[in-house]
């Protein structure tokens, strides 16, 4: 009788212990994860940032660049109308009669 009670609590203790020691892993694997999702979190926020600086900076530049179309074109028209202007003022006279 002492041996079947002696066996039986010896089973209960090594169920309990079996039992603490799966609660211990399942906790010890949700740290684990807790940590890698924390990481992840971490990188997608620290990109999204960087997206969003380099949107701006793109659109800056490309603000930019239309803003130096303009000038360009500016200039263009300038240059031409001044070509124009050279054009209509100074004729050639060497054919010229009196």
């Amino acid at each position: 009788m002492k041996k079947i009670t002696f066996l039986v609590s010896i089973m209960l203790m090594l169920f309990t212990f079996q039992t603490i020691a799966e609660a211990a892993s399942i906790s010890t694997r949700v740290r684990i994860l807790e940590g890698k999702v924390y990481k992840q979190s971490k990188l997608i926020k620290q990109q999204a940032r960087q997206n969003r600086s380099n949107s701006q900076e793109l659109k800056n530049g490309l603000k930019d660049i239309e803003q130096l179309k303009l000038e360009v074109k500016n200039f263009m028209s300038e240059q031409e109308a001044a070509t124009q202007k050279k054009q209509k003022t100074s004729k050639d006279k060497r054919y010229s009669f009196p």
